[in-house]
């Protein structure tokens, strides 16, 4: 993942998000430091990652600048899961907005936000992840909001997820606002272009 990316990681529970953020953290080493904002403060789901838990109320904007700092500014990766963004107290939602409008822009920090569906991801956030990794919804009817949340044609992105259904239930779409040179705007599994 390109560095400073604010990546979202959207589907139905039990369909891989959280393996495939700890490939893509794996794959897209070294990092400087990682942490982890889980919802389930006692989850043991990312202890084969080294890292520091957080929670939004220690994440300020203050700490972030700090850890930047104490690891020379090198690459730093922000994993949140499973946290109810929309119960978020007032400090809580500044410090997460605070986070993907400057932590990861301006302190060399990659950021992870998975959830179940996009609606549950806040605008805020949602609005400024720059890459989306999405599965094929459970249902059709959420196939026109993701098109228009996603700026692809409804058609378009229908095909894609039609093609994840074909290889399986944990394969995905992997969608950029600005693709890395070589790769498509919509890449299936991370890994093969899907031609628009």
């Amino acid at each position: 993942m390109p560095r400073g990316s604010r990546i979202a990681v959207v589907s139905d529970p039990g369909r891989g998000k959280s393996s495939l953020i700890q490939n893509q953290i794996c794959r897209s080493a070294p990092w400087a430091a990682v942490y982890v904002i889980h919802g389930m403060s006692e989850s043991k789901e990312y202890d084969l990652i080294q890292h520091t838990k957080l929670t939004f109320e220690e994440a300020t904007p203050d700490f972030f600048a700090t850890e930047s700092k104490k690891n020379n500014k090198q690459p730093c990766a922000i994993i949140v899961d499973d946290y109810a963004y929309a119960d978020m107290n007032k400090k809580e939602k500044a410090n997460a907005y605070k986070m993907v409008q400057h932590a990861c822009t301006h302190h060399n920090f990659t950021c992870w936000l998975a959830s179940h569906s996009l609606t549950q991801l806040v605008p805020r956030l949602r609005r400024a992840c720059d890459i989306m990794c999405v599965w094929p919804p459970s249902t059709g009817d959420q196939v026109p909001y993701l098109a228009r949340s996603l700026g692809i044609e409804r058609a378009t992105l229908q095909e894609a997820f039609d093609e994840c259904v074909e290889r399986g239930k944990y394969s995905f779409l992997c969608i950029y606002q600005n693709p890395p040179a070589g790769r498509s705007r919509i890449m299936v599994d991370c890994a093969d272009h899907f031609d628009e």
